[in-house]
């Protein structure tokens, strides 16, 4: 398949299970249209539609079946009793991040640990690599006074021999994670590791991220510190912490079909938009919006949060979730921004050669695209194959040389979703020994490390794994579609009704729509990639943006004014701080109309 190739609009199939949700929404009083999406999605087993659309932190599973979280919480319980200088470890990106705010702000503030006793340690995405690394362990071990507690987060199920260093050195190591294990399961020298990706864990939702991973074991310790008369009991301190939980599950592309992210992202967004702590005030002005939703992060907060630490540090990302007042925050948020547009800049290039590279490997017959960009950044090459997912509907790996050692390549895979991409790699890893230096992720997302010369090796690799998973000819780019509206129904009042549906994203879609609209008229915006659309739809004249419609400004336009074309769409309010506006988000489109 070609580039371009038009996008397919699946329907989504009817069968008795929707027939039966479909009734059960409606006797529960949903909107029709909310009655219609529910009924076109994959639900889990759930008692109540409208328990499961809106459920609250009584609905959260109990952490206490979490394999260890005993056993680390009576650990670090006594570290807090006695004192003990205690170093928090992250990965550094939004999730991570957000752990570590969670985790920090939970000592400080929930547990009266001194600051002075709390140690940040969080790597450097270009110079260090992913995880509990080598410099970062040297770090640790070189800090004065030496912790005698580490807590990870969103890391270290993999980190054996890094966590081995510390444990020698007389470090108690808790892993809190969420990515999957290795073969040889959770690390050995680890005091303790809570990952509800355990073979041996109980815990019933393998979908939460890892921050939320990181706030159920600050839960447990609340617990114990309080049986033990330590803190007056403050659970409602504890709930305060939810917005950083809220962030590191959206950004993390985790399933909002979970109940407990569900409940988790609901209260979260609640407190970023009616007790805003100075991060989320001092970012407002950049977002542009009234109301901060699930959307809001994973379009405006997480996407400049991430892109300070693509291209330099976590330090400045840290100052700004970590910030006591709005001003120190604004400052960092406006820091965090020009990163954000410096990362659009070297994306857009490295997608344009990614692009050209993947329409050689298509024509060669290749399953999956894996792309090695010589001039490249490492910290974006993720971002890159997302867009390269996106445009082909493929797995896709995108390789850039290590910046400390040039004979190493970082490659950064996204997938889709019948592939699970850390299977694959464990896979690739039984065929071919010695292939990687290191790897790690989870479903949709993994990252690995080889020497250049074994780059062919893996591009065979990959290829032969997706061909046991997946059909050939079903890796297209895909535009789900939950059918055509009527006049009547693009309305504002359809976008209210379809607010019940919130939070939605990753596992739990939000409602999209197909029509055949004519262009009426049409001008690029933003950086010239972006399209606003004036469209005429059963004499309905409405207004349209179309993010990324181009790769660049050289590119043609996808439409044209006055042609007719079926679209993709999403119904939203354009709700900046003027009067309330609809507006129809495109995703993209099916085909000329006929």
């Amino acid at each position: 398949m070609t580039s371009d190739q038009p996008t397919t609009a699946v329907g989504l199939a009817r069968s008795s299970q929707c027939e039966k949700t479909l009734a059960t929404a409606r006797a529960e009083g949903l909107p029709d249209i909310v009655a219609r999406i529910l009924a076109s999605r994959s639900l889990p087993t759930i008692d109540s539609l409208g328990g499961f659309l809106q459920p609250g932190l009584k609905d959260l599973d109990d952490p206490g079946v979490l394999a260890d979280i005993d056993k680390a919480a009576t650990r670090v319980a006594a570290a807090v009793t006695r004192g003990e200088m205690i170093g928090l470890e992250s990965d550094y990106d939004q999730d991570g991040l957000g752990a570590m705010a969670t985790m920090y702000f939970a000592f400080t503030d929930v547990f009266k640990h001194p600051t002075e006793r709390v140690g940040i340690f969080v790597g450097h995405r270009l110079r260090d690599g992913y995880g509990l690394c080598d410099p970062l362990a040297e770090r640790i071990l070189a800090a004065r006074p030496q912790a005698a507690v580490v807590i990870t987060a969103d890391n270290g199920s993999s980190d054996e021999l890094r966590i081995q260093r510390l444990a020698k050195a007389g470090i108690d190591v808790i892993v809190t994670d969420h990515h999957a294990l290795p073969v040889s399961g959770p690390p050995q020298s680890a005091y303790a590791c809570i990952n509800p990706q355990r073979a041996d864990c109980d815990y019933p939702d393998g979908a939460i991220a890892g921050g939320m991973v990181a706030w159920l074991l600050m839960c447990v310790v609340h617990r114990r510190l309080v049986e033990e008369g330590y803190i007056p009991d403050s659970r409602r301190q504890l709930g305060l912490l939810l917005d950083f939980v809220a962030c590191s599950t959206v950004a993390d592309c985790v399933s909002l079909a979970s109940v407990n992210n569900r409940a988790i992202v609901r209260h979260g967004l609640r407190l970023m938009n009616e007790r805003p702590r100075p991060c989320w005030q001092g970012m407002r002005p950049l977002l542009k919006t009234k109301t901060i939703t699930a959307e809001t992060i994973s379009f405006g907060i997480a996407p400049r949060v991430n892109a300070q630490t693509r291209l330099n540090s976590a330090d400045e990302a840290l100052r700004f979730l970590l910030a006591g007042d709005k001003d120190a925050a604004r400052e960092a948020a406006a820091i965090l921004d020009a990163n954000n547009e410096q990362r659009k800049q070297i994306e857009r290039k490295m997608v344009d050669d990614a692009i050209e590279l993947a329409d050689k490997q298509l024509q060669q017959g290749h399953m999956g695209i894996v792309t090695f960009l010589e001039n490249g950044h490492p910290g974006v090459q993720g971002i890159c194959s997302s867009r390269i997912v996106e445009r082909y509907g493929r797995p896709a790996f995108t390789f850039c040389p290590n910046l400390e050692e040039p004979n190493l390549l970082t490659g950064s895979g996204r997938s889709i979703g019948p592939v699970h991409l850390r299977d694959v790699l464990q896979e690739m890893a039984e065929a071919y020994p010695n292939l990687f230096d290191k790897f790690g992720g989870h479903s949709a997302a993994a990252g690995v490390t080889i020497t250049k010369d074994r780059l062919a090796d893996f591009v065979d690799g990959f290829d032969d794994a997706l061909q046991s998973r997946v059909d050939g000819d079903s890796l297209r780019p895909v535009l789900a579609s939950d059918g055509e509206l009527n006049a009547d129904e693009l309305s504002l009042d359809t976008v209210d009704a379809l607010t019940a549906l919130e939070p939605t994203g990753r596992g739990f879609a939000p409602a999209q729509f197909d029509g055949e609209f004519e262009i009426t008229a049409i001008r690029p915006v933003g950086d010239r990639t972006h399209l606003k659309l004036a469209l005429r739809y059963q004499n309905r004249h409405l207004s349209a943006i179309w993010f990324r419609a181009i790769r660049s400004a050289n590119e043609p336009w996808p439409v044209q004014r006055g042609e007719r074309a079926r679209l993709v769409y999403r119904l939203a309010d354009n709700n900046g701080y003027g009067p309330r506006r609809l507006e129809l988000i495109i995703a993209g489109k099916i085909s000329d109309a006929a």
